[in-house]
């Protein structure tokens, strides 16, 4: 039996549907195997919904992307403290695309999953991504990859699943025992706030800047080779229904010759017994004209035979009496 950590991040990776019956066959394999508190553990996991399933897949296979999205987060965090605004103002307009470009890429991610996102899931993955911009707790509860539902800037983060704390692991972030985050704060790369002096060196602003535009792009890159890698799938299926159905029209076009030919030779044998039928009528015409014939003949001969008696009996002597 694998650990906490691994098993919950195994169970996480799961589409929404598939995670209820994987998470109770874990429970009850840990019961079995005697480890009930990690039963137990396990059992409190809750299902994600299908948007936190979109972020925990995008957390999995594009860290590279996300990593840079925390850290813009932070920078925002620092730049708001500071009240910078130029550098606020700037930082926001990279908030916007990276924001834009990772919930497309999640929407492709879920898809590939074969999960489809509607308007609703993506406008919750795209609210949980500015609350990672927005609250260091959310960050890290976006980063651990083990998001139940959606985040909201604008709420407190929801309670993580158990209490137990973690065991030290964490990208980009702390993780709970649960898959919420921890309340450990990382120190931040600023000067002295008390000073007023910028959070950040210009050539570092730049840096973050380049961090999330390079972000960004492989973002973009990443979801067009998806997109062309559902376009080539699209394209190959279409192209075995083309061939499936060329199939089926060359097997439809065998028939429909089979069937003209069967067709025209019951049309051959209708017509001969038509005529046949034609003859016969004639045959049967013509043997009733000559028995009616026949019978004009046998009635003219009887009356003769009716004739000739009666001529004999006259000529006929008389017997004596």
């Amino acid at each position: 039996m694998h650990d906490f950590e691994t098993v919950a991040d195994e169970l996480y990776a799961l589409p929404p549907g598939g995670f209820t019956a994987a998470r109770d066959a874990a429970a009850a394999e840990a019961r079995r195997a005697g480890d009930r508190e990690l039963a137990g553990r396990l059992k409190a996991l809750r299902r994600p919904t299908l948007a936190a399933f979109a972020v925990n897949l995008l957390v999995r296979r594009h860290r590279e992307e996300v990593g840079p999205l925390l850290e813009l987060g932070r920078a925002l965090r620092e730049a708001q403290e500071q009240l910078a605004g130029p550098t606020l103002r700037d930082l926001s307009a990279q908030r916007h695309r990276l924001v834009a470009a990772l919930t497309g890429q999640a929407r492709l991610a879920a898809a590939d999953a074969g999960e489809r996102l509607g308007e609703a899931h993506l406008r919750e993955v795209e609210q949980t991504l500015r609350a990672a911009l927005a609250d260091e707790r959310a960050a890290e509860a976006v980063a651990a990859g083990r998001l139940t539902g959606a985040l909201d800037e604008s709420a407190p983060l929801p309670p993580a699943p158990t209490d137990r704390p973690a065991r030290g692991r964490s990208a980009g972030g702390g993780r709970s025992a649960g898959g919420g985050p921890t309340t450990r704060r990382e120190e931040a790369p600023a000067t002295s706030r008390q000073s007023g002096t910028p959070a950040a060196a210009p050539d570092e602003a730049a840096r973050r800047e380049a961090l999330a535009r390079v972000a960004e792009t492989r973002a973009a890159l990443a979801a067009a080779e998806q997109a062309q890698l559902a376009a080539d799938r699209a394209a190959t299926l279409l192209e075995e229904q083309v061939e499936q159905l060329a199939a089926e029209a060359t097997a439809a076009a065998g028939l429909a010759e089979r069937a003209r030919e069967a067709l025209a030779q019951a049309e051959q044998r209708l017509s001969r017994a038509r005529r046949a039928e034609q003859a016969g009528l004639g045959e049967h015409r013509t043997a009733l004209r000559h028995a009616s014939e026949a019978a004009r003949t046998t009635e003219r001969a009887r009356q003769e035979l009716d004739r000739a008696r009666t001529r004999l009996e006259r000529l006929s002597p008389e017997r004596p009496s």
